[in-house]
């Protein structure tokens, strides 16, 4: 886990993105927080598969995530997160 918060975090430093967006998982969660800091946009999509409630990973960007999207709207309206439509 430290290996690959320092390989995500030195990806992300060194390509210094304007917009970091991610679908999930742990290395997500360290790209957005790192593009944060170096002030990137951040965009987390939560899978189509977390029907009942957002994920985890999702959860934990709630507090630096500029967008929240989820696929599903009742987890929209539960987690107080954005709801734009579905991709499938």
């Amino acid at each position: 886990m430290i290996k690959m918060i320092f390989e995500v975090a030195w990806i992300v430093i060194r390509s210094r993105p304007d917009v970091v967006v991610s679908t999930g998982a742990a290395p997500g969660v360290v790209a957005l927080r790192v593009g944060k800091l170096l002030g990137a946009k951040t965009v987390w999509l939560d899978s189509i598969a977390n029907v009942d409630a957002m994920s985890m990973s999702g959860c934990r960007v709630r507090g630096f995530a500029d967008l929240r999207l989820t696929q599903w709207p009742d987890v929209a309206l539960k987690e107080g997160c954005a709801f734009k439509g579905a991709v499938l």
